[in-house]
C-alpha cells in the first residue's frame, strides 16, 4: 500500500510544528523557573528535574520523527545539525546539573532556538523538494 505524498508533508509538517512548539514550551518553562525562583522560592514545585527530562525526552521523539524522514527526503544536513548541537546542550546543562541561573536560561534559549531553527529549516528544505519535484512533472 502506497501513502499519498500529500500525506507524508501534512505529516512532516505537523511533527515540525508540534517540535518547534514543545522547544518554545520548554524554554518558557526554563525560563520562567529560573525568573521565578528568583522571586518566589516556594514555587519550586515547577523546577522539578523529572519535568526537565519528560520536556527533552518530548523534544527528542518529536524531533526523531520529524527531521530523519524529513533529511531523507532533503538530504540536507543543517536540520539534523541544529537539532544534534541543541539537544547536546540540553542534556549536557541536565547531566551536569545546572542549577536554575542566568547561565542555564542563556543555554535552555541557545538549544531551544537551535531546535526550532533546524524544524523550521527542515519544512524550507522540504518545501523546496517539492517544488523542484512539481516542476519536473510534467
Amino acid at each position: 500500500m502506497t501513502v499519498p505524498a500529500h500525506s507524508s508533508d501534512a505529516q512532516h509538517r505537523s511533527l515540525d510544528i508540534v517540535g518547534a512548539t514543545a522547544s518554545f514550551v520548554c524554554a518558557v518553562h526554563c525560563a520562567g523557573v529560573t525568573l521565578l525562583l528568583g522571586v518566589a522560592p516556594a514555587l519550586e514545585i515547577v523546577a522539578q528535574p523529572w519535568l526537565d527530562w519528560l520536556f527533552l525526552s518530548a523534544s527528542m521523539l518529536v524531533g526523531l520523527l520529524a527531521l530523519v524522514p524529513g533529511y531523507r527526503q532533503h538530504r540536507r544536513p543543517l536540520p539534523l545539525a541544529l537539532f544534534t548541537g541543541g539537544i547536546a546542550i540540553l542534556l549536557i546543562t541536565r547531566l551536569l546539573h545546572v542549577p536554575p541561573s542566568m547561565l542555564e536560561l542563556s543555554l535552555v534559549l541557545v538549544a531551544a532556538s537551535a531546535l526550532i531553527t533546524a524544524h523550521w529549516h527542515n519544512q524550507r528544505e522540504l518545501r523546496s523538494c517539492r517544488h523542484a519535484s512539481d516542476s519536473l512533472t510534467p
